[in-house]
């Protein structure tokens, strides 16, 4: 299944891959990594990103890499 997304509409994406449309990301927790913003989807996430940052972004960019797969 494609999602066509309507031009002009906004989207942004969290680190942890879940994607917002039509919402400002002024409203979501943010935080700057490795001279990046990292943008996270709840207070939670950016509470367990604080506490150790390598492993949550090692953790949840890869996260992404295993929803590539073809449904059977």
């Amino acid at each position: 299944m494609t999602t066509k997304i309507k031009p002009g509409s906004k989207q942004f994406v969290t680190l942890c891959g879940r994607i917002f449309r039509d919402t400002d990301p002024a409203y979501y927790p943010r935080v700057q990594y490795r001279g990046r913003t990292i943008l996270l989807c709840t207070e939670a996430c950016l509470g367990a990103f604080l506490a150790d940052p390598d492993i949550f972004y090692k953790v949840h960019r890869n996260s992404e890499k295993d929803k590539d797969v073809e449904p059977r």
